[in-house]
């Protein structure tokens, strides 16, 4: 799943000078329009100076648009004042008389889709009678002004009020407070949290005295609720201890159910204290497929939050693809879910597959933007896995010239160590220098090679240089065919695919499809229109290429350390 940061670029307004930061109050509370459940969110502020008062509650975030829309109301309710929504710039103006010291605004939030929720609209507000699910950029109107004149820091009360005595509260702050002062939070930390509460379950765990909440709703087809907390909780244990980091005092995970009809789907995003994730509740629902979510994306809160990329989508092969390998690593390493070192074969044999049959495989660095990586599947996996493969030959070839001494986990810690000491941002240079006190030996030639310009690395000669068994071939998944620009019409068919066999064609229109990309045994079925004729297509969408396998061998396993 990838990791998702609001950065908003606000005017610099000025406030008369204070000596302590000045508090930020919320007064939240239900209510009920008709048929239509409602949040009434209370705002008391400074001002802004100078007659005008900026709150930032941007209209599009995260790949989606129209959140203005999600407002039923704003009101101004201790001054004459205009209010103007900006959809561009993502500000509510209130333009008010000259030195005003205190703001107070009313203004309801609600949700604008219909149900079910689905994985398309999971990242809008959800508020429902039974529970409420909102992303704080979202769902609070902030003076951000405020932060600027007080070296980005402020104090933020939160007053819960009006809902029912047995509504469960968890939030990126705390779990079950109807009362919350957030002491010296950041704009960015504050606006990029996640507000839940309702007919939660929410389980306190306790992680060498720190406390991590998990929250969940509606009974789950695929899982008791024991099984996602000890997963939780083992997860977590385990990556803390890897980065020797056991600082955070809180953290909230939480969850909330989809509706698919047709496979499953899940995924979630990394906030401030809080991991937010989604999941079609369906007997379809793979718990394998879950733990891997859980220990990708926590794993942000080092590699991404700590180690912070100079240049998000220039250095994504470290942030997502290192994450993704330590990902494979954490879950054998500790035998999560029963996931151990054949499991680490089975998906790093997947990652290569999928890399060496990409189409954009050997697209430059450079092609990872942010209109393709946002907008091309392809594009946003190739980070991933080209990231994975190349963090797998890095860690062998340190354990290889420190004759097992040390490995890629000391160059990891060593990057958090500096990040820390340092505020040091992962640029392709200084990754460069400190991998050169690993292997004494230059690496500038084979990452601009394999990195930058996207060369695939000669896996017959990694795996024979680390002493590796592997088969030379393997099938892999294959549509056969390609789509269109509007991803509807088929462009191109490769005749020797199973596609063609099973009777696809240039030109055939899809009006249905289920596809399960990546599995190599499940059919994919289509529902496809030829002069003006339907008729359903099915196969399995694989191929035989010269894609080098790591074999499933105690030698294998034994040379990548795993248990």
């Amino acid at each position: 799943m990838k990791s998702l940061y609001f950065l908003v670029g606000l005017a610099l307004l000025c406030l008369s000078c204070e000596t302590q930061s000045p508090k930020i109050t919320y007064t939240i509370g239900p209510q009920q329009n008709g048929e239509v459940q409602q949040l009434r969110i209370h705002l008391t502020t400074p001002a802004g100076a100078e007659g005008e008062s900026i709150l930032s509650f941007p209209d599009d975030a995260w790949g989606e648009v129209g959140f203005h829309a999600t407002i039923a109301d704003i009101k101004v309710l201790n001054e004459e004042a205009t209010v103007t929504k900006r959809g561009d710039s993502g500000w509510i103006v209130i333009e008010h008389r000259p030195g005003l010291e205190t703001l107070e605004v009313e203004y309801v939030l609600e949700q604008d889709f219909e149900l079910p929720v689905v994985t398309q609209n999971d990242f809008r507000p959800i508020i429902q009678p039974d529970y409420f699910h909102v992303f704080s950029h979202n769902l609070f109107m902030l003076p951000a002004y405020v932060f600027e004149s007080n070296e980005d820091e402020a104090d933020v009360q939160l007053e819960w009020q009006g809902f029912p005595e047995d509504y469960v509260f968890q939030n990126s702050f705390g779990r079950q407070e109807r009362s919350q002062l957030i002491e010296d939070v950041s704009e960015n930390e504050f606006h990029t949290a996640i507000f839940a509460g309702g007919d939660l379950r929410s389980y306190s765990i306790d992680i060498n005295g720190n406390e991590v909440a998990f929250g969940l709703r509606d009974n789950w087809e695929a899982f008791q609720d024991s099984t996602l907390v000890d997963i939780l909780s083992r997860t977590i244990t385990a990556q803390r201890d890897f980065w020797e980091d056991h600082s955070q005092k809180y953290f909230s995970v939480s969850m909330i159910p989809t509706a698919e009809t047709q496979g499953y789907s899940y995924h979630g995003t990394g906030l401030t204290n809080s991991f937010a994730m989604s999941a079609s509740n369906n007997e379809y629902l793979e718990v394998e497929g879950l733990v891997h979510l859980m220990n990708h994306e926590l794993q942000h809160n080092w590699i991404g939050h700590v180690i912070k990329n100079d240049n998000e989508e220039e250095q994504y092969w470290f942030s997502e693809g290192f994450t993704e390998y330590y990902t494979l690593k954490n879950i054998a390493n500790h035998s999560i879910y029963g996931m151990d070192a054949n499991y680490f074969i089975t998906e790093f044999n997947r990652i290569v597959r999928e890399l060496y049959s990409s189409p954009v495989g050997e697209a430059p660095n450079s092609d990872i933007n942010y209109d393709n990586f946002w907008s091309s599947r392809e594009y946003s996996r190739l980070p991933y896995i080209r990231g994975a493969v190349f963090a797998f030959y890095l860690d062998h070839k340190i354990q290889q010239v420190s004759e097992g001494a040390q490995s890629l986990d000391d160059l990891m810690l060593t990057l958090k160590e500096e990040a820390e000491d340092s505020e040091q941002l992962l640029t392709h240079n200084y990754f460069l220098e400190v991998a050169y006190r690993f292997l004494n030996e230059d690496l500038s030639d084979f990452f601009y090679t394999h990195i930058e310009q996207g060369k695939l690395i000669d896996l017959e000669q990694m795996y024979s240089d680390f002493g590796m068994e592997y088969e030379p071939e393997t099938q892999v998944f294959d549509l056969g065919f390609t789509f269109g620009a509007d991803e509807v019409a088929i462009a191109t068919v490769d005749p020797e695919s199973e596609a063609y066999k099973a009777g696809l064609r240039v030109g055939d229109t899809l009006a249905g499809r289920s596809i399960w990309y990546g599995n190599l045994t499940k059919t994919a079925d289509f529902n496809v229109i030829r002069d003006g004729v339907e008729f359903s297509v099915s196969y399995v969408p694989v191929a035989v290429k010269p894609i080098p396998q790591l074999k499933d061998k105690t030698v294998n396993k034994e040379m990548l350390s795993l248990r």
